[in-house]
């Protein structure tokens, strides 16, 4: 099992109250219609926290999936059914939304691969992305997660505009952590071996964690820098 497969599958033990899982879906729900049918296809699904997210507050939307990892397609066929996986779909009919999230920093190509993403939707789908920003903040976390590259606002918007996309908005998320990512960074300059596992915290801790990441979440266009970027763009 690789590093990448490993963390993923951890995240089911971790559950889906982890604060930072839960501040980005905060993000990624907000640009979602409240009481209509739609549907989100999920690309790089992983263990499938955005789809237990939707069907717990979306209950009128579709969730679909594409996941690259075999032992983890059978776990989203068993969660959310086979009519769900759109491994093989050569486009993503009707789909009016698509969640990127943490998934393109594992593209070697981001450029090839968001232009074969997008030649599968309709007109006036929306793309939602998530990545690690920052390239200053390249850490062993990165490394053991196969991480190509973290973005800054200019580098993320490259290959979503040369796909054709049109960006609606462009945020750093999580300002609150560049500290934990210089941390790592040391720690990576210092020869520490570092793993790709989210730590285990005291309930306490998380909740706190969980509240100051909406607050600054709800700044999140105002902030100059921060762990993470937040893109949402539609197809002409």
């Amino acid at each position: 099992m690789s590093l990448l497969e490993a963390h993923l599958q951890r995240q089911l033990e971790q559950s889906r109250d982890f604060f930072w899982q839960r501040v980005r879906w905060r993000a990624v729900r907000g640009r979602l219609p409240a009481n209509e049918r739609f549907t989100l296809v999920d690309v790089g699904a992983g263990v499938g926290l955005t789809g237990l997210y939707l069907r717990s507050e979306f209950p009128l939307a579709r969730y679909r999936f594409v996941e690259p990892l075999a032992s983890l397609v059978e776990h989203l066929e068993g969660a959310f059914g086979a009519e769900a996986n759109l491994n093989d779909a050569p486009a993503f009919a009707d789909a009016g939304y698509v969640a990127l999230l943490d998934v393109l920093e594992h593209q070697e190509d981001d450029f090839a691969f968001m232009r074969d993403l997008v030649a599968k939707l309709d007109p006036g789908a929306v793309v939602i992305i998530t990545v690690p920003a920052l390239p200053w903040l390249w850490s062993g976390w990165d490394t053991a997660l196969g991480h190509y590259r973290r973005y800054d606002k200019d580098t993320l918007r490259a290959p979503v505009d040369a796909a054709g996309l049109r960006v609606e908005e462009l945020s750093y998320l999580f300002p609150e952590m560049i500290p934990a990512g210089l941390a790592r960074r040391r720690a990576r300059a210092a020869g520490v071996e570092q793993t790709a596992e989210f730590p285990d915290l005291p309930r306490a801790v998380n909740r706190a964690l969980y509240g100051l990441g909406a607050a600054t979440l709800a700044l999140r266009r105002v902030w100059p820098a921060g762990s993470s970027l937040f893109a949402v763009a539609r197809r002409p």
